[in-house]
């Protein structure tokens, strides 16, 4: 290992009882998505960090969820890097001071630990490294800090997407896979929400008189399941579904709700099509049905740029003695968003960790030091091969 890598390997060792300090203080806030104060404390304590540690900070006030914040390095040359990470968590008030960040072995529990406060530290503990190892080889290193990801990121795609068009690259830190892995390809998802009009009549008295709402549902759900598969990875989940108001009431109208998911645009256009034509004549009469939603995320490929960035990560491992390997998921993330830019992008780059959304989600201890440290490699090989990733974007 060089003489550089060595100089942060030591900082991030010795850095390493800060970072858990830090990551209870993210980890035992509230931030909740729709809990907008509690998503605020945590972009304020990231603001204080960065304006502590010498970073431009550019404050995004949002007034339905919680604001976005923008930190900036400013170098001496003329790459580009931005990193990304999300403040907001899916869990309820009262989680974090039922059960705040613990340590149980080898893992560091509690809410959000994994998804994402874990991956967002290291990349601010990365721009560390780099701003303490006096690099600056480059023109700018960005972090963006977005607060509704969990939602699918409604608002803040329309703040990040102008400072991620002109970069060489963005690497978003939700966590490494359990294995290890980083994420090179995610599905596009997206929801549909149907909804049925029927009428109401005495169930018991005159039953002939209604058309009944949830009948109908019934065999839009199966046509709806019936889509996994019309294209190679193409899933269809049919997740939610209401109705009704008394079991002696013909119901009136019922709701549906269905996850969809792809793994290329022509997936996406399947399913787009396939979904028109469920827009016929309905199977029980007197009813109707209206199908709204589509794609919010669309499907992150595994281009030639993003395998060169695979490339380069591999490198920055063989350093640091360790290696990795690329997966595809089914999960979507920022990185769908930066993909559908034409930007190079790479994912995964946080902790290794799991169990995200649930009571055991974790993240890695013993890999919170080497994966800041593939991090760091991986931007300063960014930074050096940014003509050939131009190359290959492009091409």
């Amino acid at each position: 290992m060089g003489r550089f890598m060595d100089t942060i390997i030591s900082f991030l060792e010795s850095a390493q009882a800060d970072f858990l300090t830090d990551l209870a203080a993210l980890v035992n806030l509230d931030c909740g998505t729709e809990n907008k104060a509690g998503v605020d404390r945590v972009g304020l304590w990231i603001r204080d960090r960065c304006l502590a540690w010498g970073w431009e900070v550019q404050h995004f006030p949002l007034t339905d969820y919680g604001d976005c914040w923008l930190a900036r390095l400013r170098g001496r040359g003329i790459g580009r890097v931005m990193l990304m990470g999300h403040l907001d968590t899916v869990y309820p008030d009262g989680t974090a001071a039922s059960r705040p960040m613990h340590f149980a072995g080898p893992h560091i529990m509690g809410p959000g630990v994994c998804d994402m406060k874990g991956g967002v530290l290291a990349g601010m503990y990365a721009l560390r490294a780099l701003q303490t190892a006096r690099f600056a080889d480059f023109a700018e290193l960005a972090f963006f800090f977005n607060s509704e990801e969990e939602l699918g990121s409604p608002v803040s795609r329309s703040l990040y997407t102008p400072v991620a068009q002109p970069m060489d690259a963005v690497l978003v830190l939700e966590s490494a896979r359990m294995n290890g892995d980083i994420v090179s390809a995610r599905k596009g998802a997206g929801v549909y929400t149907v909804r049925v009009k029927g009428k109401a009549a005495h169930a018991g008295v005159e039953p002939e008189k209604g058309a009944n709402a949830i009948l109908e549902m019934a065999y839009q759900a199966i046509a709806f399941q019936e889509l996994n598969g019309v294209a190679p990875g193409v899933t269809v989940n049919v997740g939610v579904m209401s109705g009704g108001t008394a079991h002696n009431v013909v119901p009136e109208a019922a709701e549906l709700e269905v996850d969809v998911r792809a793994v290329d645009l022509a997936g996406v256009a399947a399913i787009r099509h396939a979904v028109a034509n469920l827009s016929g004549p309905t199977t029980v009469p007197g009813t109707q049905v209206q199908i709204q939603g589509g794609f919010s995320y669309f499907p992150m490929a595994k281009t030639r740029a993003t395998a060169f960035l695979v490339e380069l990560a591999q490198q920055a491992t063989q350093e640091l003695g360790f290696t990795v390997n690329d997966a595809a998921t089914g999960g979507a993330s920022d990185a769908n968003q930066i993909a559908a830019l034409g930007v190079p992008v790479l994912d995964g780059l946080g902790p290794v960790g799991g169990l995200d959304h649930g009571p055991d989600e974790y993240i890695e201890q013993a890999s919170i030091v080497p994966r800041t440290a593939l991090l760091v490699g991986l931007i300063r090989r960014i930074l050096a091969h940014r003509e050939d990733l131009t190359r290959l974007r492009n091409s």
